[in-house]
């Protein structure tokens, strides 16, 4: 992103001159999905920048409570800070 549009963006917006066909199109889409339109064009913002949809997002998250997985590293120094804690002491078995 050219850094002027970084630095200007606002985070709300307002989209002008739709045509007859997009603006039937949008509805619809609000319509089918039923949200309304401002949830309709955030939904199909995150499409078209190929982000996760608010419903993946959500499966997502949820996926990753029950089945989250930790980077290498971070894997690697969870193992190493329960070394201790996995040693057998036979003595106290006895």
């Amino acid at each position: 992103m050219p850094a002027a549009h970084a630095a200007t963006l606002p985070e709300n917006i307002t989209i002008h001159g739709l045509d007859a066909e997009l603006a039937t199109a949008f509805r619809d889409f609000a319509d089918k999905t039923k949200t309304s339109l401002n949830a309709a064009a955030k939904e199909l913002f995150r499409r078209a920048l190929g982000l996760p949809t608010a419903e993946e997002a959500e499966r997502i998250k949820a996926w990753n409570r029950v089945c989250g997985t930790l980077p290498d590293d971070a894997a690697d120094e969870l193992r190493a800070s329960l070394a201790e804690q996995r040693k057998i002491d036979w003595e106290m078995w006895k």
